[in-house]
């Protein structure tokens, strides 16, 4: 998921309430190049809450002032906007925390407790979102501890958000099986499952391309469009992305979700023939 967007963002737009965010896998590779830069751009643009945190959790050892310097090198590369705004980053960084745990330890969560209520507000305690930047494997073991350790309840005060990353199953007999372990500790309308290539700007602005331009509006139909071509060129190749790629597969994790959802996305409406080319290396 990119929460950045080029769209205009609506005068009326409700405001956002305190809260925690929680990402659960923080030391990969997602949190530093998608999930923080894209939360630092909503707080560049005042679209934060007024009062919220941000909490990294996995097993690597950090204290919270060395991830932050991670976090600050990872964003000075990624960012959208360059060069970073020091005085946007310290005030942002002071809302950023680390928790060192095992997804799989009892006590690592009640740690997460502990850290939650510390930070004093009841809203940044009960409103909780929490990102499952982790293997699927894991979603169920984490959502469970969650629910034991009385920080994920379908009713009670405050509200909590589930956020879950593709893929979700292999197929549909575990997807429904993954869908049933969830929805065992939250309602279904607290379950956001998530693939962030559709955030991407280039993606976003097919739609306003095609639709905004009568010329193209015309033609792009099944009668016009004979195929579509995708190209993926990734430089970064596996990286620290080992865990992951093991499970889920190169296959999965960009065809079956990033390169078919894109290719939906610029594709609505037509029938024609889509020849989808990989050349990630």
């Amino acid at each position: 998921m990119s929460l950045q967007t080029n769209w205009p963002l609506s005068e009326s737009r409700k405001s956002a309430e305190p809260c925690t965010i929680v990402i659960f896998g923080a030391s990969g590779d997602l949190t530093a190049r998608k999930l923080i830069p894209a939360l630092y751009h909503l707080f560049k643009d005042k679209q934060m809450p007024p009062s919220f945190r941000v909490v990294g959790f996995a097993r690597r050892e950090k204290t919270d002032d060395s991830w932050r310097k991670e976090l600050r090198d990872a964003l000075n590369e990624f960012s959208r906007t360059k060069p970073v705004e020091d005085a946007v980053w310290n005030d942002f960084a002071k809302n950023i925390s680390y928790c060192t745990g095992d997804l799989t330890d009892k006590a690592a969560y009640a740690k997460l407790e502990q850290l939650l209520t510390s930070f004093g507000e009841a809203p940044l305690r009960e409103n909780l979102l929490f990102y499952l930047a982790t293997s699927p494997s894991q979603f169920g073991e984490v959502v469970e501890q969650l629910h034991n350790n009385s920080l994920l309840h379908k009713d009670g005060s405050g509200w909590q958000r589930i956020v879950v990353e593709k893929p979700f199953g292999h197929d549909l007999q575990s997807a429904q099986e993954l869908n049933n372990e969830l929805t065992r500790f939250a309602y279904e309308r607290q379950v956001f499952r998530i693939d962030h290539y559709l955030g991407k700007e280039t993606v976003q602005n097919i739609l306003m391309f095609r639709f905004s331009n009568s010329i193209f509006e015309r033609l792009w139909n099944r009668d016009s469009v004979d195929h579509v071509q995708i190209t993926v060129s990734e430089k970064i190749g596996v990286g620290g992305r080992g865990g992951y790629y093991e499970e889920a597969g190169a296959m999965r994790d960009m065809v079956q979700n990033h390169m078919l959802q894109v290719l939906s996305h610029r594709h609505h409406g037509t029938a024609g023939v889509a020849r989808i080319r990989s050349g990630a290396r």
